[in-house]
């Protein structure tokens, strides 16, 4: 398991990268998404409850996808965040 300090330095890290992805979208709907990131506390919750992370790389995946899902966007708007970032 990985210690709750680098887990909170994760979370930030994707956090923070989402956020510029966001950002540096062509829709303003999408950028205004960047403020329903969920808190860092709230990610770390949903990261406690899945006991199958156990590496990095599955919590940076585990962080990605949660955010992601709970930003609602559509599959196009996905697809398009994924060429840009």
């Amino acid at each position: 398991m990985i210690d709750y300090v680098r887990q909170v330095a994760i979370c930030e890290s994707v956090r923070e990268t989402i956020k510029r992805a966001l950002a540096q979208h062509d829709d303003v709907n999408v950028k205004l998404k960047s403020n329903n990131i969920p808190a860092t506390d709230s990610i770390l919750r949903m990261v406690s409850l899945s006991p199958n992370i156990n590496t990095e790389e599955t919590l940076r995946e585990f962080i990605t996808n949660h955010i992601i899902d709970s930003l609602r966007l559509t599959a196009t708007q996905r697809e398009q965040l994924n060429v840009n970032s």
